[in-house]
């Protein structure tokens, strides 16, 4: 028997019989397996580390937040985004992102809730923008002030009120105007209480050195508006006292807010006047020449701030605005030919008086003859 299968093995290599093929498995699993045992794990070409993260945060501040980075391409451009921040927006970040071996971006954030979650930080080359690399954003607590009555919502490393002026703005109401100099504040919150009407009109700068305008309406009987906010550098509250003193028009201008030229200019005119009698009782007492002279001199400088003002003619689709300035708002239009009352001219714009006594500036360009 033996012997039988071995003829028949040798006669059917004879014939030319091939071996059965080997069977392997159709699932792509299989290779894919065996594929990745075999790749070496992506090499790290940027590093990312967060520093100078703050120790005491309050609800409503701006804080910087440094980012270190190491690539190891130095020649070439990166991007970094943001993901997934929690109480927390971003107020600025870096605006290039220049080539180097370490670099280190500072972002700015505004707290606006207590549990802070910061945005996790993703970079990649431009020549790869697929291959990213990441760092978790670290998890803060933020303190919750309790203000007093008169909080202005700013939190600021510091504030100035550099000028202020009070204006007409109906029968019933006046305009406070309010120039304010904030180092690394929420200026954006400025808010001031028991006010009808108030906003931004412009402001100019950057977050270490912010020039705010900012205008709001009070009942003609408000005498003062006081507000204050919390330094962040002292740790404490500071308020402002703002005396509401509306200014004759004819000299008011935006360049000169100061509101004690009102009562200065209350106090030349007075001072003026008992000068005129003094000198009126010395000429009839004595009979000198020097007295009816220096009574013309007074009068006619007594006389510049009694005339009445002039009259404008204001086209037909003008603007009204706060304040004489490019980024000045505009509050009213003025659909019809207007005439109106000019109280000062600065070359570029015209502050007049409306007959309802509103009060604003109009371009040079909307005026017309009369």
């Amino acid at each position: 028997m033996r012997s039988l299968l071995c003829a028949m093995l040798a006669l059917g290599l004879l014939m030319g019989a091939e071996p059965e093929p080997s069977v392997f498995p159709d699932d792509e699993t299989f290779w894919t397996e065996e594929v990745n045992e075999t790749l070496e794990p992506a090499e790290q070409l940027i590093y990312l580390s967060l520093e100078e993260t703050p120790q005491k945060l309050y609800v409503g501040q701006i804080f910087p937040l440094t980012l270190k980075i190491t690539s190891l391409k130095r020649d070439q451009v990166f991007e970094i985004r943001t993901e997934e921040g929690r109480n927390v927006t971003l107020v600025k970040e870096p605006a290039i992102f220049e080539p180097r071996a370490i670099s280190r971006y500072t972002y700015y954030f505004k707290a606006t809730g207590r549990n802070i979650r910061l945005p996790d930080f993703i970079a990649s080359y431009e020549e790869e923008p697929d291959r990213t690399y990441r760092i978790e954003g670290k998890t803060l607590h933020a303190i919750r002030l309790n203000p007093p009555n008169d909080f202005c919502n700013v939190l600021a490393q510091r504030m100035e009120l550099v000028n202020y002026q009070a204006s007409t703005y109906t029968k019933e109401s006046n305009i406070l105007a309010l120039q304010l100099k904030i180092a690394f504040g929420n200026y954006d919150d400025f808010h001031l209480k028991n006010s009808s009407n108030q906003g931004i009109d412009s402001y100019s700068g950057d977050l270490n050195d912010t020039t705010l305008f900012y205008y709001a309406i009070y009942p003609a009987g408000t005498e003062q508006v006081t507000f204050s906010y919390f330094n962040l550098q002292k740790n404490r509250y500071e308020k402002f006292h703002v005396p509401i003193i509306v200014k004759r028009s004819s000299v008011s201008t935006q360049s000169n807010l100061d509101p004690q030229a009102s009562e200065f200019t209350k106090f030349k005119i007075m001072a003026t006047g008992f000068l005129i009698f003094v000198w009126l009782v010395l000429w009839i007492t004595r009979r000198s020449w020097i007295y009816p002279l220096l009574i013309l001199l007074a009068g006619g400088y007594l006389v510049t701030y009694l005339i009445p003002l002039k009259s404008v003619c204001i086209k037909p689709e003008s603007r009204l605005y706060l304040l004489p300035t490019k980024q000045s708002t505009s509050f009213v239009t003025l659909y019809e030919r207007t005439l109106a009352k000019e109280m000062y001219n600065d070359g570029a714009y015209t502050k007049i008086q409306l007959p309802n006594n509103t009060i604003g500036w109009v371009k040079n360009e909307d005026l017309c003859t009369p």
